[in-house]
This record gives C-alpha cells, structure tokens and sequence, in this order.
C-alpha cells in the first residue's frame, strides 16, 4: 500500500472569526508549520482572505511570488539596485483566483491552484484578485468540489482554511467544505460580539446549505485566546469575565485551556515561524498543538 492509500482522510479545519486583527493569520501559519515540521504531517493551507497575509508569509519564507506581479518585482529590484539582496526568486501561477473563477472549476488541474512548497507543506496561495470575486454566489460550491474532485483529502494529514473576517461568498465555500472550524479570538470587551456573530453565521451556513452536512457535523474545536502579551492578572480576570459572560454560556462555546501567547517578531517579518526560532515560545505552541490535536481527534 503507498502512504496516500493508508493515510486517514485530512481533517479540514477553518480559522475564522467576524471580527479581524485576533492573530488568525498567524494561528493558522503557526500551528501548522509546527505539524508540518514536527510532527512530519502532511499540510495544505489554503488563503481564502483577500489580504493573503498568509500566503506572503510562506512565500518570503520559500522565496516565492505570483506570476502577475513579475512586472512589479522587476521593478522594484531595478529602482532599490543591484545592492539590495532580492529574495523572490521564484514564479508560481498557481491561485486561489482561479478557482473561484465561474465555471472553470472542473477544468483545473490540482497544478492550477496548488504549490508544493516542500515534501510537507503545500498551498492555494490567495491574491488580491480573488476581491473581485467577492459578490458571486455561484463560486460558493467550488471549493468543496475542486477538494473532491481531487481527493484531497486523501493526499494529506490537515488542510487549513484562512477565513475573511467577513460573511461572504469564501466564508461559505470554507465551512461547507470544513469538518472542524477554530476561533482565535483576543481577550478584549468586543470578543464576545465576534464570538456570537461567527455562531449565528455557522447556524445559518448549516441551514442554507444543509445538504453538504449530510452525513457529516461541522464542529467547533473551540475558542483560542490569542495575541496575549503578557498573562497578568487584569487579563486573566477578562478572560474569566468572558468565558463566565452569560452570552457565551447561553452559545455553548468551549475554550481552550492554552492560549497563543504574543511574539514580538511575528508583527515585523513575515517570514518569521516560531517553530524555526530559538524562542522559549516554542514550548508554549508544542502545549496549544498538543491540544488542538487532542481535541480534533475526540
């Protein structure tokens, strides 16, 4: 039997909150590039936010760019010189655009939309172009289709969803495809609205879209406190306050015990990964992969 045949089926996992600026770009990164790199598992993220924060991270990483903005590199090297070390040294044409293209799903190949970035690591790189394609609602089903038709599922261990921070077109196409979704989430007085906006939003993606959940639940992994500088007491009563609020009890929402601890370099370069660090910050993430893995497999 080859690896692919005795593999479980990946588990797709959605990184998603209504509310932005949680570190949900950085969660998803994190924690997978720990399981890549670590736990030698089989990755594919996908950048479903128009910002592609997540895929300027990887690509600074591995020294990629998009084909489309060839132009604006060679332009950038010849106005900085010759002096100035250019990291891009590599094209890719491979994009979420082109997926989210109408009508063109069942003709793209898994070469189209996906770069293997290393033996572990692989991804649909988002661009600025998928803004375009925002209002579209025939686009929603073609992510679970493209991870069907190409059984996806079966070539790696997790395929990891960056989400918008908005109810849209891609926040559908990530859930239907999704067996779990994840919410990071900063300890702040507004946390609880992000917290029950996402749950009437996933109420409604099972409503609407029921027939995608047949036979299968969409669950919640859970609440993941993030961006937390410093656990002083002042922040932990606010943690407790929210966990405890009457809103959050009455939704039923879990928490997990470890929370994402803030990293001073992960705002400044975004080819920087904890996991590849010298930070005692390593530990803390080895303890949040340890839960997150305890708790997909319950």
């Amino acid at each position: 039997m080859t690896e692919t045949e005795i593999r479980d089926q990946a588990k797709v996992i959605s990184f998603i909150n209504m509310k932005g600026g949680v570190g949900k770009t950085t969660l998803t990164k994190e924690i997978g590039y720990y399981l890549a790199t670590k736990r030698n598992k089989k990755m594919l993220f996908i950048d479903l936010d128009p910002q592609s924060n997540l895929t300027q991270s990887f690509f600074r990483k591995y020294n990629y760019s998009q084909e489309d903005l060839l132009e604006l590199d060679e332009f950038a090297e010849n106005t900085i010189g010759t002096n100035i070390e250019v990291r891009k040294k590599y094209y890719t044409n491979a994009s979420i655009h082109k997926l989210f293209t109408p009508g063109k799903v069942s003709e793209l190949t898994k070469e189209d939309c996906i770069l293997k970035l290393d033996e572990n690591i692989s991804i649909i790189p988002g661009t600025l172009k998928s803004v375009f394609s925002e209002r579209n609602s025939s686009i929603e089903n073609h992510l679970f289709n493209y991870v069907s038709r190409h059984n996806l599922k079966n070539e790696f261990d997790f395929i990891f969803i960056d989400c918008p921070p908005t109810y849209s077109n891609y926040t559908i196409a990530a859930l239907i495809t999704s067996d779990f979704y994840i919410t990071p989430t900063r300890p702040d007085s507004y946390s609880v609205l992000g917290i029950d906006m996402l749950d009437q939003v996933v109420k409604q993606i099972k409503d609407h879209h029921h027939v995608y959940f047949s036979g299968r639940e969409l669950k919640s992994l859970g609440v993941v406190f993030s961006d937390l500088q410093q656990l002083s007491t002042g922040i932990q009563n606010l943690k407790t306050k929210i966990i405890e609020s009457k809103k959050v009890q009455n939704l039923g929402i879990n928490f997990f015990d470890s929370s994402f601890v803030y990293n001073s370099h992960l705002p400044k370069q975004a080819e920087y990964f904890i996991t590849d660090s010298q930070s005692s910050k390593i530990q803390e993430l080895t303890i949040l992969v340890d839960e997150f893995e305890r708790r997909v497999n319950e």
